[in-house]
Parts: C-alpha cells; structure tokens; sequence
C-alpha cells in the first residue's frame, strides 16, 4: 500500500442544510464530498457524506474507513435539539430564593437573541418560553459568599425532597444544578453531585452542574448554561454514543474527536453536550485562523454564508474572540465559545410580501434541508435566495453539486411571479433582483457592525468568502465596505469540515478573578497555576503528555467602573512586579488601538476582571501543498456562456471551470467559475486571479 493510501483525516461538519466533508491525505491533497443534512437521524447525512468521498476515491465505505487516522466531528444536534425545544424535561436545583431568577431573567433578555426586525415591533418583545417552567424549580436553603465562605450549611433533607419531586413525581430525566455562589466554592455543589450519583448511579438522570461547566460570577447565566447543558445532553450523548458505534462496527480505529464552540478538538469521552454549539461555525474559524496563517494575513474577516445562516467573526494575528456571554435560543450563557455573529441570510433564506405593509421581506425564516427552495423540486413552496440565483444566472441548474442534483428553474420561476412578482407589481427578474440586492444589504449591514464595534475598520481586513452560498454573494455584500480583497477557497464550499479536520485538542478554562492593578503576582499565580494542573490532567486523559500540550493564558482587562473588558494574550507564563507594571501598558496600548489614541482614562484605575486558560494538544495533520505550475490568462478553463444579471441587466457572462484554472490564471468579470460544490461570481468591474495554493482572489480590476 502506498503510504499516501492511509493515515486520512477527515473532517464532518452537519450544517442546517448540507453535511460537508473534507478528507486530508498525508501528502496534503484533499477530497470533499457534500450530502444533505437529515434532522431525522443526523448520522444518515454523516454516513452519505462520507460515502460520496469514498466513492470519488473509488474505495468501499468500510475501506475507507480502515485507513482513518482520525475522524473528527462538529455537528447542530445540540443547536438542533434548543431550537426546536426536543431536548430533555430538565428539574432545576438552585439556592433557596433564587428559584426565579432564570424567569425574571435581566432587562435585556426581552430582546436577546432577537433578530433586529422583530426588536422594532413591541410584539415581539417578549420573554422567550423557559426551558424549565417554574413548576420545575425547587430550592434549598444553602449560602456561600462570593468570597468562598460558607455561611449556611446544605440541607440534606430539602435536597432529598426536591430531588424526589422532580424526579419521581415530575418524570424529570436530567437534572441541573446551579447554586448561587458556586463558583467562587463548589463545595455544596460537590456535596449534590455525591448524593444524586448514588440515588440514580447508572446514569438514569443526566446531571448537569453550573460550577463544573463556568467558574464565573453571573447567577443568571450561570444557571442558563447549566439547564441548557441538561437539555441538550442526553439527546447529543444518544448521537455521538451512536453514530460512534456505527462508525466503529463499518471499519473506524482510529480516535472519534468531536469539535467544541471553543474552537478545539475533544474525545467524545470528555465531550460536555453544551459546548457543542457553535461547533460548526467554529470550524471556519479554525480554518480561517490556518489560512491567515499561511498567507500572512493579520485581520481577516470571515463570512460563512452556508444553506441557513450567515455567519461573521473577526480573526486578528491568528486568535479570534471569545464571545462574553454567547446567545443560544435567547438564553444567554456561560461557555468559552467563538464570537461569531449570525444572522437568517443563507441559500435557504425565504422571502416573502409582508401581508399588512405591503413589503419585501427576506428571512430569517429557512426552507432547511426539507423541503428546502422551491427549485429543489422536493415540496418546496417558499421563495428562496438559491431560486434567485438560479433566475438570476449565476447558478446553473444542470451544475448543482457538480451535476449530481438538478434543479427546477422554470418551478422557482413560477414561484417568483405567483408569490412576489405579482403581489408587487414587478416583472419576475426585478423581484428576483430584489430579493438579491436585500439578503447582500442584510448582510453587508452586520458585517458593518461586527467592524465597527471592534474598534477597526473595514478597509484593515481580507475577506474570506465560505459556506456554499458564499463565493456567489461575496463581492456584493463587500462592495460598499471598501474591502480590498476577497479570497475564495478550494474548500470555501465545505470550509467549516476542512477547520474540524485541522483542528487540535483544546480544552479552555474561563474565571472570574476581579483585582484592581497593581495586582499581587503570587496571589495571580497561584490561580494560574491551580488552572494548569486541572487542564494537564484533563489532556492527559486524552493521551497528551505535558510536552505535547501548550497553554495559552489570557486576561481581560477594563478600566474602573466599565462593564466589560479588553482581552489580551498574557505573554509570560508567570507574572512579578515588573511584569504586573508591563501588563497595565500593554492593556492600555491595546485599548486605544481598538478605540482610538486618548480614549483610555488610566485616572480611573485598572482592574483584571477574568482569567482564561487554552490547553492545546496538537493533533499531526499535513501541510497544503503548493502549486508551482502557471495557468496563463485562463482561456483554457472556459467551459461557454450563459446570461446573467448584472448592473440592473442580463449580460452574456463568460463561464469558467476551476478545476481547469492552474496558479497565474486571470479571469476578468463579467464571469461565472463553476466548482463542484460552488459558484463564484465575479462581476464587471472585478477580476479573480488564482494564487498558488489554487485560492481565487478577487479584487477591483
């Protein structure tokens, strides 16, 4: 066997429409596959997507299989399981007089999570459903002070009877814990986990405790992380146990690692169901931190523009953000998870004639996977962006997926004049525009507002353009930010399942440690420390040794009386005095590069507000190989023509085929490149060239 035939790491991302694939040879070739995403059992769309790879390898499923080095997973079960509320009847267990406070909420939990459309109608301005009703809900008397000192002890016989309550009399099957100062001293917490695993010690109750999973001050959303974790975990625990075993009966070694939010690799043994949200979306950070990287890019903006949303994160010098307090279903939550933005724009996205005003609407409502846009020709009724952009020309309906699925233009045409045209008096291609222009102005709008409240600006940043839908919008929604480039990637289509397949094992720690500079550095330390050893061991569960494993430290910073903080990377493994001192420049330094010389008030004072830990145990994957050849002027990669629409007008439009451009290759807009699993426009005034790693950038001609 060539060596080239084994060792493959392949990496799976479930997205809401379509399942990707990317398969990593040694040698650093790569093959992608794409199936559709199946709700019903999520695993079938994993087992066809990997199944289309093996067919373009020309080997058996089970073959395949054998020559895995690794297979590595991100998967929308747990997001899946929030959204459409199918998750765990969870019991809540928190310090007695607090049972309301994951229903008072906060003020702004009115409108978290809502999309700014529904945020300007007093309607709609309403508190989500709870996940756990207050029927649900028990309390026992226990205190500890946010300094970690217990004040009153944890009744044993409340908590029975609580226990007793939910469970069998409420038929709960997964129990949250989430007491009021648990972070600061988990030690009544600790003593609730100890009864409960002998009460229920064969896993018949998932049991899900805030302090184990945030170690952060917030009771609120501490206790919001800790319910959703015991809503969605049983159900993510059924999917991975299973689709491992499926894998495992069809042939698979080598280890099963399940991407996190965190933008890391874990076994599926420490897998925590809740730090499967955003795993998808953090595997195009991932991906987008590697290609930065590689082409020396210091701000990269990234857009994912998949079948259902539309993803946007910032990437500067390799690191991305973690979000403070990331929005799940409205529940805002304590988990170290990937600052992206998203919003209902994607090839999926419905448009509609609002009913009362008379107006064009788009999204944020999907058509999904089933019975996905009306030229799917599979049931469904909707108007959709991917109908638009078949009438539009830029897709061809004999191309989708490389040929291998057809569409129905002259059905999404007919929706089109049925359902918008008609109801505004439009011709079909003047809808169709419409709906077009409006899902790029949507998104060019939150791209505008992630830039502008980093402190940055748009004209700093390279655009990578991912997701399927992606390479067709990109130029439209980057033309108005003055961004100068924009990169397209051979795996742009499946990007999120090329990051899960580069990522590394992280495990990350987040705390609150509040300290006005200058700080003690022992007492920092000592924090520092108790952190490292915890995660040490936790990787040395996962086979790394301490040589293998690279900690990163983090703090977050603010000045006196503000409400959140500035995050910089610590660059020394320890702190002393002098170091304390540099630690309030660099603080400074940083804040008025995000917001601009003199906004920084040192008169105020400075204080460290939380601490974070990165474990990163580096998973072996193979370097991207280069293209040395020349492609010339691309004459030789075009495939026809075809009319598409351009500047208020169908114009005839040069159609490419990119597995035909080689390195050096120009392709002048107006021009359509067709790639299996994509379509990149280019429109005039534009041109794409292709880099040596067969990337196609484009910029203004």
């Amino acid at each position: 066997m060539k060596t080239e035939e084994k060792g493959y790491i392949i990496g799976v991302d479930t997205g809401g429409t379509f399942t990707d694939v990317v398969l990593l040879k040694p040698n650093g070739e790569f093959v992608t596959g794409k199936a559709p995403t199946t709700p019903a059992d999520f695993s079938m769309g994993v087992t066809n997507a990997v199944t289309e790879v093996a067919r373009q390898m020309g080997l058996p499923l089970e073959e395949l299989l054998t020559r895995m080095a690794y297979f590595k997973h991100g998967t929308t079960v747990a997001t899946n399981a929030l959204i459409t509320r199918s998750g765990a009847k969870v019991g809540l267990i928190t310090t007695r007089g607090f049972e309301d406070t994951t229903l008072i909420m906060r003020a702004i939990g009115r409108v978290d999570g809502l999309p700014e459309e529904e945020v300007r109608h007093v309607t709609h301005v309403t508190k989500p459903e709870p996940l756990v009703p207050r029927r649900l809900i028990r309390g026992v008397s226990e205190r500890i002070d946010y300094q970690g000192q217990v004040l009153i002890p944890l009744s044993q016989p409340e908590l029975d009877s609580a226990v007793a309550e939910l469970v069998e009399k409420q038929g709960c099957n997964a129990l949250a814990v989430s007491l009021l100062h648990a972070w600061a001293n988990p030690a009544h917490e600790n003593a609730i986990r100890e009864r409960l695993s002998q009460l229920y010690p064969n896993g018949k109750v998932f049991l899900s405790f805030g302090s184990d999973l945030a170690q952060v001050a917030g009771e609120y959303a501490r206790a919001n992380t800790a319910i959703v974790n015991a809503f969605v975990g049983p159900t993510v625990q059924r999917y991975l146990n299973d689709l491992e075993k499926k894998l495992r009966g069809g042939g698979l070694h080598g280890p099963f690692l399940v991407m996190q939010g965190n933008g890391g690799l874990t076994s599926r043994e420490q897998s925590i169901p809740i730090t499967n949200l955003q795993s998808g979306p953090a595997g195009g950070m991932i991906a987008s931190a590697y290609m930065s990287g590689l082409l020396g890019h210091g701000k990269v903006l990234t857009t994912d523009m998949g079948g259902t949303s539309f993803d946007v994160s910032l990437i500067a010098d390799g690191f991305w953000k973690y979000a403070e307090e990331p929005i799940f279903d409205r529940f805002r939550i304590l988990q170290p998870i990937a600052e992206i933005e998203s919003i209902g724009a994607g090839g999926g996205t419905i448009a509609r004639v609002d009913e009362v005003t008379g107006r064009l609407l788009v999204g944020p409502q999907s058509a999904g996977a089933h019975p996905g846009p009306v030229c799917y020709d599979e049931g469904g009724e909707e108007v959709t962006v991917t109908d638009v952009d078949v009438l539009l020309g830029y897709i061809d309906p004999n191309y989708f997926l490389g040929g291998r699925k057809r569409l129905n233009k002259a059905k999404a045409e007919k929706a089109v004049r049925e359902k918008i045209a008609g109801r505004l008096k439009l011709e079909v291609m003047e809808a169709a525009a419409g709906i077009y222009e409006i899902i790029n102005n949507k998104m060019s709008d939150l791209i505008r507002r992630q830039i502008v409240k980093s402190g940055y600006l748009p004209e700093d940043f390279v655009l990578y353009a991912f997701g399927g839908a992606g390479p067709v919008h990109a130029v439209e929604f980057a033309r108005e930010l003055g961004i100068r480039e924009i990169y397209i990637f051979p795996t742009s289509a499946v990007f999120s399942a090329f990051g899960a397949a580069m990522a590394d094992v992280i495990h990350s720690r987040v705390m609150t440690y509040h300290a006005v500079m200058p700080i003690d550095p022992n007492v920092i330390n000592e924090r520092l420390q108790a952190v490292e050893q915890e995660l040490l061991a936790l990787m040395a569960s996962e086979d790394f040794t301490r040589e293998q494993v690279t900690l990163r430290r983090f703090v977050s910073m603010r000045f006196r009386r503000q409400t959140y903080g500035v995050e910089l990377a610590l660059p020394w493994d320890r702190l002393d005095a002098g170091r304390v001192n540099e630690l309030a420049r660099l603080f400074e330094a940083k804040y008025e590069d995000l917001y601009g010389k003199g906004a920084g008030f040192s008169q105020a004072g400075i204080e460290i507000n939380t601490l974070r830990v990165d474990a990163v145990g580096q998973v072996p994957k193979p370097l991207l190989t280069r293209d040395t050849g020349r492609g010339g002027d691309g004459g030789q990669a075009r495939k026809g023509s075809r009319s598409a629409f351009f500047d208020q007008r169908f114009v005839e439009t040069a159609i490419y085929d990119y597995t035909r451009l080689g390195p050096g290759a120009v392709v002048t807009g107006p021009a359509i490149i067709e790639a299996p699993l994509t379509t990149i426009v280019v429109p005039p005034g534009y041109r794409g060239t292709v880099d040596s790693y067969h990337n196609i950038i484009i910029t203004e001609s």
